[in-house]
């Protein structure tokens, strides 16, 4: 079985990064590290194999985009192909190469994940909160380039790219009380997901402000199936709820045709609005307002710090945690007679 990087790494007792710069003749290296590596190397026969290509050039010149395997078709959900395409577009720009994949249960180490294993990429993108912390947290062990979209970890330094979440929710939260309405209900995906935590800390900062009570309804998911089971869920707890709040579009378009089944008019009886601004939003009946996520922006930002952390020449670095401001996009199914809808 050929060897691979992390396995030099490991008996080297170097990181990832370290490693593929001694491999390939990168400055950055104490002269001693570069020889302990060079030896690791030759012990385990590693140049008879992978390492013959990739002493030929610096990098692969490959980025890995992953996200989690239970993620909805590409063609389903059109919110982290907006990301990718963001991504692509960027590393385009300097020359590098896109590589699709996802992350499974299977994958319980990155010895397991192919694009690292066979070190095929130079750093990964990982974009959703539903990326395991321990994958996670295993790639920054090893040091291996990365970058979170739509994710964060708590009590760790690593690299974010994130829109804001709780202050959209806010100025969604805010619109709706505004309105008049008193009565509203946020539906939201699991608890340990940061932008379903975030987003949801908006939507309570707003209630508390307006003196209000929060009514949070969480599910282990965020799709249509989740707004419709929530959708029930709360007008079991709240029946005369008047507004409602979704963590993104998919959740908020399933709460609308759950609303629509029960024969409750929107937004005559019950005002809702969304998150994310993915296409389908503006074609639902009424179309909805929502809060938009610069996404293709996020990709692109993503991309940019990856390829800069690449330029470091020590495996030290400071973090950079960027947030895109997010912004309410009205449409009708909030109340608002826009002009257009």
């Amino acid at each position: 079985m050929p060897v691979s990087l992390i396995e030099i790494a490991e008996k080297a007792g170097v990181s990832l990064a370290t490693a593929s710069r001694a491999l390939n003749g990168k400055d950055g290296v104490k002269p001693e590290t570069r020889e302990r590596v060079l030896a690791v190397a030759k012990e385990l026969e590693y140049s008879a194999n992978m390492a013959a290509r990739m002493l030929a050039t610096s990098r692969t010149e490959t980025i890995c985009y992953a996200v989690n395997q239970r993620r909805a078709p590409l063609d389903v959900d059109p919110f982290y192909p907006n990301i990718m395409h963001g991504v692509e577009a960027e590393l385009s720009r300097h020359g590098y190469h896109l590589l699709l994949s996802t992350i499974g249960d299977e994958h319980k180490s990155i010895a397991t994940f192919k694009p690292i294993a066979e070190n095929r990429v130079d750093g990964v993108i990982l974009a959703g909160p539903d990326i395991p912390p321990r994958f996670i947290l295993e790639l920054k062990q090893r040091g291996i380039p990365l970058v979170l979209v739509d994710n964060m970890l708590l009590n760790t330094s690593i690299d974010t790219i994130n829109s804001d979440d709780i202050q959209g929710a806010y100025k969604a939260t805010t619109h709706l009380i505004e309105h008049g309405h008193r009565d509203i209900v946020a539906l939201l995906g699991p608890e340990n997901w940061a932008s379903s935590a975030h987003r949801g800390q908006g939507y309570t900062n707003a209630l508390v402000a307006a003196g209000l009570t929060p009514h949070l309804f969480h599910a282990e998911d965020t799709t249509s199936e989740t707004g419709h089971v929530l959708l029930k869920e709360a007008l079991n707890t709240i029946p005369n709820l008047t507004a409602i709040f979704a963590v993104n579009d998919a959740v908020a378009l399933g709460a609308l045709h759950a609303l629509q089944q029960l024969q409750r008019r929107v937004p005559e009886d019950v005002a809702l609005i969304g998150f994310d601004d993915t296409y389908f939003s503006a074609l639902s009946t009424p179309p909805l307002t929502t809060v938009k996520v610069f996404t293709h922006e996020m990709g692109k930002l993503a991309a940019r710090r990856l390829l800069t952390i690449l330029e470091e020449e020590e495996d030290t670095y400071p973090t950079v945690q960027a947030q895109l401001a997010a912004e309410l996009v009205l449409r009708r199914s909030c109340g608002c007679a826009f002009r257009g809808y």
